[in-house]
């Protein structure tokens, strides 16, 4: 396996790819780096709260080896108004020199009602609205429930347009002022992340501030297999 696939996995798992734009102001900015080297960063935003929340989750890839891994990525959730109701839409856009996906996703309190893949043969069965069981928040929300916790997170599954995620909390040790939480990320429904492997499991060792009155995530480890993905705040 080289060296640029751990990454990979997680833009497929955690991440997807998509425009690169100006960062918003007050947006948490990690470094992504596979040992010493630095591949890009990933950036998340959010403004409101409750059912009116905006997140948006953005990755720029730049410095992958031979550029394999390169390209953007975009996650969008945000409330909107459909026949009277409130609902939460999702998008996801992918770009790279490889290629582009663009992903649309309709929720109506947790529960999946439609759901938009393109190009077609980027779909999987759980493109199907019908197939997606109830109970699961968007991409986009499920990282800003990682970077916003104050404490170690929830349990909570995740809808990425191809596939279910369930991230489930673990142990938790509090040292010299940080607070390190351990969980686990696995694919439930659907195919695993990076054909022809089909990664379903992923364990995340999630690091926040524990002094009173600061919150936020300072760093996040991925790790599957021998290889480990930092994110540095």
């Amino acid at each position: 396996m080289s060296q640029f696939r751990p990454f990979r996995l997680l833009r497929l798992a955690f991440l997807s790819a998509l425009l690169a734009i100006p960062l918003p102001v007050g947006a948490e900015t990690f470094r992504a780096m596979l040992g010493g080297r630095t591949l890009g960063t990933i950036s998340f935003d959010a403004a409101g709260s409750g059912a009116g929340r905006t997140a948006r989750l953005l990755t720029n890839l730049n410095n992958t080896p031979l550029g394999v891994g390169d390209g953007t990525f975009e996650a969008l959730s945000e409330s909107v108004s459909a026949n009277g109701r409130r609902l939460r839409q999702y998008t996801g856009t992918s770009r790279s020199a490889r290629k582009s996906r663009d992903i649309a996703v309709l929720l109506d309190g947790g529960r999946v009602i439609q759901t938009t893949v393109s190009p077609a043969d980027e779909q999987t069965p759980l493109s199907d609205a019908a197939k997606v069981p109830a109970g699961v928040i968007d991409l986009a929300q499920g990282f800003g429930r990682i970077v916003d916790s104050q404490g170690c997170p929830q349990g909570f599954r995740m809808y990425d347009g191809r596939r279910v995620i369930q991230v489930s909390p673990g142990s938790a040790e509090t040292k010299d002022d940080l607070l390190t939480c351990s969980m686990s990320y696995n694919v439930v429904a659907g195919p695993g992340h990076l054909s022809p492997f089909r990664f379903t499991n992923l364990s995340l060792d999630l690091t926040y501030d524990a002094r009173p009155g600061r919150t936020g995530l300072l760093r996040a480890v991925i790790r599957t297999g021998l290889f480990a993905l930092t994110l540095q705040r």
